[in-house]
Formats: C-alpha cells, sequence, structure tokens
C-alpha cells in the first residue's frame, strides 16, 4: 500500500502516495487532466527498486486549489515539481507522466534537463498547440471562462454510483473499475450526495498555447532517454506532432499496447509495466 505525503511549497501544500523505499530509483509522477495520483495505483506496485512518488497535481485530489487570482497553466505545474523534487532532495531523477502530467514532465525534462536521467511518457507528453495569431483571442476566451468559473463547485450526485457513472462516461471515458479508483481520491460526499473535486477552474481554456515551433524547442533540449507508450485507442497518437516524435526526440523508444486513453488503469498495467522495467533496466 502506498504511504500518504505532503509537501508544503510555495503557496499550497501537495498531496501525494509514496510506492517504494527511500534510496530506491526516484521517480517523480504526474497524472492526467481531473484524475489524481491514484492514476498509478495499478501501474506503480510493479516497479520494483522504484521510490515513486505520485502527486496530486493543484487543484487535484487531495491537494491545495491554486489561489484565486492564479490560473492553471502547465508551466506552473513545472515549477511544482521542481519545489516538490527540491523538498525530496532529488538532484536527478526519473520522470512518469500520463496525458497532461506527461505533457508537464515533458516541460521539467527540457527546463532542467540536467535533473532528469529518464522519460516515461504515457498517452501524452507533446502539449496541445495553437497558432501565433490565435494567441489575443485565445487569452479572451480563457480569462472569460475562469471568470464564469470563479468560486464554482462541481455537480453534485444523489447516489455514489451516479458519480462513478458520469466519471467513467465524461469527458475521457474510463471502465467503471478505473472511475472507483480515480474515486478514492477525488470523489467526496457533501450536502445533498457525492462530487467529484477539482478546481473548476482547470476546465477554462489555457490562457496561452505553445505554438508547434515553441513545442518543438522544448523536446529538443531534452537529453534524457525517453519512453513513449500510447493505446491503441489512443486519442493523441496521429496528431501531427507525434508523427514528428521519433525525429524530434535524441533518444526516444515507442511502443503502442492495447487499451484507451486510460490503458494504464484498465488492463494494460502489466504490459506497460515489464516496458518501463526493460527501460529503465530495473529489476524483474
Amino acid at each position: 500500500m502506498p504511504v500518504e505525503r505532503r509537501f508544503r511549497i510555495t503557496g499550497l501544500t501537495l498531496a501525494a502516495q509514496v510506492w517504494g523505499a527511500t534510496g530506491e530509483r526516484p521517480v517523480l509522477a504526474s497524472h492526467g487532466w481531473l484524475d489524481n495520483a491514484g492514476t498509478f495505483d495499478l501501474l506503480a506496485p510493479k516497479l520494483l527498486g522504484c521510490e515513486i512518488v505520485g502527486l496530486d497535481l493543484a487543484g487535484h485530489g487531495l491537494s491545495d486549489s491554486r489561489s484565486a487570482d492564479s490560473a492553471y497553466n502547465i508551466w506552473q505545474d513545472v515549477g511544482d515539481l521542481c519545489d516538490v523534487a527540491d523538498e525530496l532532495g532529488w538532484q536527478r531523477c526519473t520522470l512518469l507522466g500520463h496525458s497532461r502530467g506527461a505533457a508537464i514532465s515533458m516541460l521539467f525534462a527540457a527546463t532542467f534537463p540536467e535533473r532528469v536521467d529518464r522519460l516515461v511518457l504515457l498517452e501524452g507528453g507533446l502539449p496541445i498547440t495553437a497558432e501565433a495569431e490565435d494567441a489575443p483571442e485565445g487569452l479572451a476566451q480563457a480569462l472569460r471562462e475562469a471568470r464564469a468559473l470563479r468560486g464554482k463547485a462541481g455537480r453534485v450526485f444523489a447516489t455514489r454510483a451516479m458519480a462513478i457513472a458520469e466519471r467513467a462516461s465524461g469527458f475521457s471515458k474510463v471502465t467503471p473499475a478505473a472511475a472507483e479508483v480515480l474515486a478514492r481520491r477525488s470523489l467526496r460526499e457533501v450536502p445533498g450526495g457525492f462530487q467529484w473535486h477539482a478546481d473548476q477552474r482547470l476546465k477554462a481554456t489555457s490562457e496561452l498555447r505553445f505554438s508547434a515551433e515553441h513545442t518543438r524547442a522544448f523536446v529538443r533540449r531534452i537529453t534524457a532517454p525517453v519512453l513513449l507508450l500510447f493505446a491503441t485507442e489512443s486519442p493523441f497518437a496521429g496528431r501531427p506532432l507525434y508523427r514528428e516524435a521519433a525525429e524530434l526526440f535524441a533518444d526516444i523508444e515507442m511502443a503502442e499496447l492495447p487499451g484507451g486513453h486510460h490503458f494504464h488503469l484498465e488492463g494494460a498495467e502489466a504490459a506497460i509495466a515489464e516496458r518501463i522495467r526493460r527501460f529503465l533496466a530495473l529489476p524483474t
């Protein structure tokens, strides 16, 4: 069973689950949009020889939300990961990320290449991009949406089963079993029923999206070997920048495994763990 831990960084407290023991290979893990550290509950125990710190990123799970005057741009999470690594005393570590967490991990590895020895990306790694000329209207839309979401709470479901069913069929479909795993850290009982906890401002459009050329510049700065795993039913694998991945990354291994976007929670975790163990030269 993982151990709970809290990290008090500038302005907020982040919750985390920790698998493994101090002194084993340090791995900092980041989950996807509106998920939580529970996303690694099935995968992390299979990565023996690692001390895996799986964070609830700001605004998710059991972690604090950002302040009312802040936003949820992915580069802010890069700073949070840096603060957590510093508190752990990890000058160099492996990064593991799923979806949005994979994009955050990639940006960290590019921003601080000297601090990352290996980079494991599950169903992601390249942020959603936009054309430079779209930036002004994109910022206007983001600010309008953030204002509309400020102070709002999520929908309240009359029963726990209804809340689980909604997550299973929601924005990024998962199996009911996977929704149950995510519910452990994000579903809360409130007056009138049950509510998925996440800062609603996370649903606003990003204030600024990198252009494709910005993203390429970050990727080219990465020095760590990269393992990029896609699901057969991936919503990302066919996008233009991902088709460039083999040429963009200096040292990359890519593979496709059965499943959907949350394949690491829906039956492919053993196959994923085998690929990661081989990539990290972990004991079997």
